[in-house]
């Protein structure tokens, strides 16, 4: 049996080769593996991509798929001319087995976001379960006769310290040696020539691995144990621990049964001698479910907008059935854009669809943009599928993903839910694909390849023949549009419903209104001399909801305490040296997430691209005058006016601050929750579908935040995050107050915000992307080059604009344009220089297939920001 092997190496892109399959792994090895392989003098991981017989016509998966590298054809050989093979080596994980449908969405991934199918399909790997195998020297029976004297210093140095540790890895040798890796490599080729040495290879362990416990059972029948007391009297710990053993006769952790018989690990081995007792190795699942405690709860009545949209998804579950293809004219058939207003009962249509796929035995994928959102969601999945979810988002230890993702391979687990990367998950069985709040930026992977998870998911649907469900309250643009052109099926909630307890004592649903929303005009608030943060609404609104005892939400798009440092007699502006950008003033973070009383002796200026940190100065450092200041607000500032203007509010800040440890986001959400805080302060992350029943009013510090960005999404950006902040108020009760306020009360996303009507918003924004030729009537691919000068950076700007334009005069028709090049609006990053330039296309996949891409160049297809 032979297998073609996708390897980890730099030979080129889609490296495959073809290795023999050894007898001992022709039962367990199957596609989609991670192996180890020998690649010239070295050991290499990589995914078995098919299997066959020599002498048979390969079987793929996806006939379109053609590696660089050429593997020989079966068909064209006899067996007696069939080449030599190499070996593999072993199964890297037998636990770790992509799926058919991750192999094909990997390949997808690699020609529409430009990498290779390796970077591809590392991205469904669970993380920790590759490593790399490690170069090693031994000394030979020569080389411990050699004489060290007779060898050049550098080759002597190698020689003696082999033989005093024996064998050891390249990187160690580097630490303990003198030289560049040039040079060492020079050193051992020397040594192994003149036969005193000899290479080795070890495997590393992967970092992610079951976790075991040992665990403790009678080896023989209760009635033989209760004999062999008898002979235990003189060892009343044996006794004692052979007795608690037989009350238990489960297996029972180690540590658990010595300590609840008090006996210890020298009885444990007596027993284990005399054969009474025997001792496994358990594996034990790390679970990051295991603190929710969640009742069952009971779905309730449907208002009737729920209802029509359920059945339209109800029939189209009810026909699962064989993929098809993207193009096809019913594809659309089984995806959904579900636009509901915020609070309409979105996840009530989520719950019901996820149980109506798992009972016809298929499995559920669950994307939402925040782990915040994705902590509360999970306990509500938790009441009503209790056991059968598994969670993926990056505050999970390695092991926690690691354990969840083979819980989902093997079947153990119907439901997974996470942030964007839980899109890759192993789910063999999967009907049923749910995108959270689509309209989300964050869906978007900020690093190569960057891949947009709400677009990979629809692809998934299409291989996987998936039901595909979009919601949000506020749905982008291009969503939508697709939606208006038959892509997708629209389905719209335009009520509000809240569940109560009906007299029969079941729930029910009713109706509430979307709040009432008033726009404060910031420029009168400063002509009455009113120069507070706060709006007189904004303050009389609060100290009414306070009053009330319900609680309030402070939206801010901006963290830290003040937004630069600047001198008010020279105008400098103190920036980060490694950045284009200012620093921010930060006060130090209190212990307690969340908490702050902040102190100005305890204050820093930060960059917020590369972190560089330093103390505010004294004196201006252009022109030595003390009346440096700082300007601009953040959350921090926020806090400070809450307490001024109201001493006695519990503030609780949520931040990217705030949040830096594991756990913070559930710790937060839980104290606001219990009603442990009466003011809520913070950025986007409270602002992505989170369900605060007590909340009676939000109020928007500075609408403007990201209004004027040049960026063509800048206006579709602050309409979402104002209405999405808008309906966290008045989930439970009427009355709840939105108070927004802005420098642009005319601006069509403010004013379209304040009337809750996406569709007002819609029309203009449409018209707007129609008059410039923006997504959805193009496709839009980003360059961008980095370098250590701005000179380097442009003239590489200028050669690839150069040659991108006779490529699209060529290749693409006459609708293209090119943007740039241009520096980038954030010129400088970590001390590099950035240009770039934008094509703009109805299909750039011609051109983007013809163009090499010198080294140094970041590709950004459908990039969701231009900045």
């Amino acid at each position: 049996m032979t297998v073609e092997l996708l390897a980890d190496v730099a030979v080129g892109a889609d490296a495959v080769f073809t290795y023999r399959t050894p007898p001992s792994l022709h039962a367990t090895i199957k596609v989609g593996h991670l192996v180890w392989a020998p690649l010239r003098q070295r050991h290499v991981q990589g995914i078995v991509l098919d299997l066959y017989v020599w002498g048979d016509n390969p079987h793929r998966a996806d006939d379109s798929f053609s590696p660089s590298v050429l593997r020989p054809d079966p068909s064209d050989r006899s067996d007696a001319q069939a080449p030599v093979l190499r070996d593999l080596i072993d199964i890297a994980d037998p636990d770790v087995a992509l799926t058919p449908a991750q192999i094909r969405l990997a390949r997808w991934i690699a020609g529409y976001y430009r990498v290779s199918l390796y970077e591809a399909l590392t991205l469904m790997l669970p993380p920790g379960a590759s490593c790399e195998a490690e170069t090693t020297w031994c000394v030979t029976v020569e080389g411990r006769s050699a004489t060290l004297g007779a060898l050049p210093p550098g080759e002597r140095d190698v020689l003696y310290l082999l033989r005093r540790r024996g064998e050891m890895t390249e990187r160690d040798l580097r630490k303990r040696l003198r030289g560049s890796d040039a040079e060492l490599q020079a050193i051992y080729a020397a040594l192994r020539e003149r036969g005193f040495i000899e290479r080795g290879m070890i495997l590393n362990r992967a970092r992610a691995r079951p976790r075991t416990e040992r665990v403790v059972r009678l080896a023989v029948s209760p009635e033989e144990a209760r004999a062999a007391l008898e002979t235990l009297t003189r060892a009343p710990r044996q006794r004692a621990l052979v007795a608690y053993l037989i009350d238990h006769p489960e297996p029972l952790p180690v540590s658990a049964a010595l300590a609840a018989a008090a006996a210890d690990a020298s009885a444990l081995r007596a027993l284990e001698r005399r054969k009474l007792v025997e001792v496994t190795a358990h594996e034990v699942w790390r679970d990051p479910l295991a603190h929710i405690v969640a009742a069952p709860d009971i779905p309730p009545a449907l208002s009737p907008a729920q209802q029509k949209a359920w059945d339209e998804i109800a029939r189209a579950i009810d026909c699962l059935k064989a993929p098809l293809p993207d193009d096809h004219a019913d594809a659309g058939q089984k995806r959904f854009l579900l636009h509901g207003v915020t609070g309409s009962g979105k996840t009530e249509l989520y719950l019901r669809a996820i149980a109506r796929a798992l009972r016809l035995g298929r499995q559920a994928l669950v994307l939402t943009p925040e782990i915040a959102l994705t902590t509360q969601l999970v306990r509500r999945f938790a009441a009503r599928f209790p056991g059968r979810l598994a969670v993926l988002h990056s505050e999970l230890s390695v092991g926690e993903r690691y354990d969840q993702w083979r819980r989902l391979r093997r079947g153990e687990a119907s439901i997974a839910i996470g942030s964007r990367s839980a899109v890759f998950a192993p789910l063999p069985d999967l009907g049923l694909i749910i995108v959270d709040e689509e309209h989300e930026p964050s869906y978007k992977h900020d690093a190569t390849p960057r891949y947009h998870a709400r677009d990979v998911a629809q692809h998934l649907a299409a291989i996987t023949g998936s039901v595909l469900i979009l919601g949000s309250a506020t749905p982008s643009v291009e969503s939508y549009a697709a939606a208006c052109a038959g892509q997708l099926r629209l389905l719209e909630l335009p009520e509000r419903v809240a569940m109560v307890t009906g007299p029969e004592g079941l729930p029910r649903t009713r109706t509430l209104p979307l709040p009432q929303v008033t726009v404060v005009d910031m420029r009168r608030e400063l002509a009455e001399n009113n120069r507070s943060i706060f709006s007189r609404a904004l303050r009389e609104t609060l100290a009414e909801t306070l009053a009330r005892g319900e609680q309030a939400i402070l939206f801010l798009n901006r963290r830290g305490a003040a937004s630069f440092f600047m001198c008010r007699d020279c105008g400098h502006v103190i920036a980060c040296p490694n950045c284009s950008s200012s620093l921010t003033l930060h006060h130090e973070a209190a212990e307690q997430p969340g908490d702050e009383r902040p102190s100005a002796s305890a204050s820093l200026l930060v960059c917020h691209t590369c972190n560089h940190r330093e103390l505010p100065p004294a004196i201006c450092p252009q022109c030595w005058s003390s009346r440096v200041k700082s300007f601009g607000i953040g959350t921090q500032r926020v806090v400070e006016e809450i307490a001024s203007f109201f001493p006695g509010a519990r503030t609780l800040r949520w931040d990217r601050d705030s949040v830096g440890r594991k756990g913070d986001h559930d710790r937060l959400l839980d104290r606001f929750l219990r009603l442990e805080a009466d003011v809520l302060v913070g950025t986007q992350m409270i602002a992505k579908g989170l369900n605060l029943p007590m909340v009676g009013m939000v109020g928007v510090v500075a609408a403007d935040t990201g209004l004027y960005l040049p960026d063509f999404r800048a206006g579709e950006r602050t309409f979402q995050l104002l209405t999405q902040v808008a309906g966290r108020a008045g989930r439970r009760a009427e009355g709840a107050k939105v108070v927004i306020q802005t420098y642009a009360p005319e601006h069509y996303a403010i004013r379209a915000a304040q009337e809750h009507n996406y569709h007002a918003f819609y029309n203009e924004e449409i018209a707007f992307r129609r008059q410039t030729g923006y997504p959805p009537f193009a496709r839009l691919v980003r360059f961008v080059y980095s370098a250590s000068s701005d000179a380097r950076a442009r003239r590489a700007a200028e050669a690839l604009a150069g040659e991108i334009r006779a490529l699209a005069a060529k290749l693409l028709s006459d609708d293209w344009r090119l943007i740039g090049p241009a520096p980038a609006f954030f010129r400088v990053q970590r001390n590099r220089y950035r240009w770039h330039l934008i094509l703009c296309a109805a299909d750039p996949m011609p051109l983007l297939n013809a163009l090499r891409l010198p080294p140094g160049w970041m590709i950004d297809i459908d990039p969701v920001h231009v900045l």
